[in-house]
């Protein structure tokens, strides 16, 4: 268990059962991300991955930056890319941040 799991906050998850009553008195955060300063080096993918204890597996390279393809049980974040032609023969990337909406 990491040292930030002692920290004040609990984990939340889609589950239909109710979170303990230890909880109860635990305060509400909330994640505030500035894509408009995303650079795409995946480090909130690497935070997120740390800060909940989480482990995947090393994944297949399929020609695509994307690592890993898709969200999965121990991916909660993943970062999306796009090549987009802007001009003729110019290409840009385009970053998406996709997380889990547990």
């Amino acid at each position: 268990m990491s040292s930030l799991q002692s920290l004040d906050i609990a984990k939340r998850s889609a589950t239909t059962t109710p979170p303990p009553q230890a909880r109860k008195n635990v305060a509400e955060v909330a994640k505030l991300i500035d894509v408009s300063s995303c650079i795409g080096c995946k480090a909130c993918q690497v935070a997120c991955m740390q800060w909940n204890d989480l482990r995947d597996d090393v994944g297949d390279n399929y020609g695509s930056y994307d690592n890993p393809r898709d969200l999965t049980p121990q991916s909660w974040t993943v970062m999306r890319f796009s090549e987009v032609e802007v001009e003729q023969g110019k290409l840009e990337w385009l970053i998406r941040k996709d997380g889990c909406m547990h």
